[in-house]
């Protein structure tokens, strides 16, 4: 087989490896919260929440600009 049909095998093996680690690391976060959630330790700052929320809704709107409707 030539070099150019081993390379994008091998780049998509490197892909694999990388979103199998961002995977895995989400699965790890998120059981973390949830065992912190059932000890009752989670800590929610609801000020900074809603902060982010209101920041991420102001991105949102720059992205989708609401249609001026008569």
């Amino acid at each position: 087989m030539c070099k150019e049909h081993r390379e994008p095998s091998m780049n998509l093996e490197g892909s694999e490896k990388r979103i199998s680690f961002v995977i895995n690391a989400t699965e790890d976060r998120v059981n973390r919260l949830r065992q912190a959630y059932l000890d009752g330790t989670l800590m929610v700052d609801s000020e900074r929440l809603a902060e982010k929320m209101l920041a991420f809704e102001q991105q949102l709107e720059i992205v989708f600009p609401e249609k001026d409707t008569p």
